[in-house]
């Protein structure tokens, strides 16, 4: 290991302290060579196993870029155009107005310009297949038109994939493992939650015990696996095109490399064209996702990729998160530098801030102290979280009663795209139902109640806000904010039972 990998080791010990992280996985390929691929921390701090260069870690989000490239050959084998209408492929595929459904192309599925927000509990911890996700975008309400506005949506990668499966007549994951991972040479990357955990070499998740504090306590959490998922009956998650490949580090080197347009196994996966295409921007972002800072501009989204200039260089990559993992893959193609972090923390932060060291290292410069900065983002970002709570709550009205009984809200509550929300009352108090959580409510102001617990990933403290009907007064619907994005509506829920 060089002088600067051995002083980069001490960086990520000390920012594994100051995260309270189990561990993070490091690769960086530097003109077609691996230069370091290693871990430092435990991927089951439990068992006392430490992580290394093989350890599976569930990479999420990242897997966008391969469901892009999957497009990308279809393009380039003439059966499928980027900016032919999805209709065309998938006839009974439907967007919430006419226009859309008419217009929507597969190029404004991968670069998230379709208008809708993201609808996320549409689909998270719900029992919908990948054909109920695709259907249920009929009422999903967009807040933008089509191709005026950046806005994430896992869903639209799901009805991506759809559109591959039908042009092939095989499943996501058999095109994903025969026309990319087998090639590679990527074997260690795997498809099936249950292939990840019963590997020899498998990442534990973790998240915040206390949900309300994102920054600090460590506790191992479950995999986030869908009902729907079945490896012995070839069924793969819902959300697969979206967020489903677990991987390792050495595995994701030969991806970057690829991407990079050096010499890998499988010659031929990605043409030159196809690469020029994947990493053009194509979307400019309002702001970035990422944290704000001097160093980057030009923020855009390119096709499974987010493009950028970082110090005056290109740098393309993308960043993942779901239960219990968060995952970086950037490329400098001009240097021909590319940098895989993984980590098995929940909303840990810590992989950007490595593979920003790593890249200035290489551009020479210095000072930027990622690891203390992200954590200071971080910590700026929980209490601009809290506020934001606290703007959707509202202003309490201090000795208000709700304006019914407490039985009077107890009932089903449903609309069309999203699973039921449903009440109950348990030893005096309400509680609410939806997509397999349960937490309790407790009284705020007036027919406003708010979450005591964390449902899902929402932090306590969301409101849900009651309804009356207009005539008579009895409690009629529920609304929940969902949404983070900005001029969206909240979710609003009739009650059916």
């Amino acid at each position: 290991m060089s002088d600067y990998f051995e002083e980069l080791e001490e960086t990520a010990e000390r920012g594994l302290e100051l995260w309270e992280s189990p561990s993070v996985a490091l690769g960086v390929t530097y003109r077609g060579e691996t230069v370091f691929s290693g871990a430092f921390g435990m991927r089951d701090a439990e068992r006392g196993l430490a992580a290394d260069s093989q350890t599976l870690y569930q990479i999420a989000s990242c897997t966008k870029a391969f469901t892009a490239a999957l497009c990308a050959q279809f393009v380039d084998e003439g059966a499928l155009d980027w900016d032919t209408p999805v209709r065309e492929y998938l006839p009974e595929a439907r967007f919430f107005d006419d226009y859309a459904t008419r217009m929507v192309c597969v190029r404004d599925l991968l670069c998230h310009r379709t208008g809708l927000p993201r609808h996320e509990y549409s689909w998270y911890g719900t029992d919908y297949s990948r054909d109920d996700i695709v259907y249920n975008l009929r009422f999903l309400e967009p807040n933008r038109p089509i191709r005026t506005s950046f806005q994430y949506n896992n869903q639209c990668y799901v009805l991506a994939g759809r559109v591959l499966e039908r042009l092939s007549g095989a499943t996501y994951e058999e095109l994903l493992r025969q026309r990319i991972l087998e090639p590679l040479g990527m074997t260690r990357s795997c498809l099936y939650v249950d292939d990840l955990a019963e590997d020899s070499d498998h990442a534990v998740g973790y998240g915040r015990p206390d949900g309300a504090d994102p920054l600090r306590g460590s506790a191992p959490i479950p995999y986030y696996k869908s009902v729907v998922e079945d490896r012995s009956a070839g069924v793969g998650s819902p959300f697969a095109p979206a967020g489903c490949i677990s991987s390792c580090v050495d595995d994701l080197l030969v991806w970057a490399r690829l991407h990079l347009g050096d010499e890998v196994p499988g010659k031929g996966v990605l043409s030159a064209r196809a690469l020029a295409e994947l990493h053009a921007p194509n979307m400019l972002l309002g702001e970035p996702l990422d944290m704000p800072q001097p160093e980057t501009a030009f923020h855009s989204y390119g096709l499974g990729w987010f493009v950028e200039s970082y110090r005056g260089r290109t740098l393309v990559q993308h960043s993942g998160n779901i239960d219990g993992f968060s995952s970086f893959v950037g490329l400098l193609p001009e240097l021909g530098l590319g940098v895989v972090a993984l980590t098995n923390m929940n909303g840990s932060l810590l992989h950007n801030a490595l593979a920003r060291e790593v890249f200035d290292h290489y551009l020479g410069a210095s000072g930027g102290d990622w690891v203390a900065r992200y954590h200071d983002h971080a910590v700026r970002k929980a209490e601009k979280d809290r506020g934001l709570v606290r703007r959707l709550t509202g202003e309490r009205v201090p000795e208000t009663t709700p304006s019914h009984a407490l039985a009077d809200y107890v009932g089903t509550y449903a609309r069309p795209g999203y699973r039921p929300a449903r009440v109950t009352l348990e030893g005096g108090s309400l509680r609410l139902e939806f997509n397999g959580w349960s937490a309790p409510l407790s009284h705020f102001s007036y027919d406003t109640f708010v979450f005591e617990a964390v449902l899902g990933e929402l932090p306590p403290g969301i409101p849900v806000h009651f309804r009356l009907a207009e005539p008579g007064g009895a409690v009629a619907s529920l609304a929940l904010p969902l949404h983070t994005e900005p001029d969206t509506d909240l979710v609003r829920f009739a009650r059916v039972g």
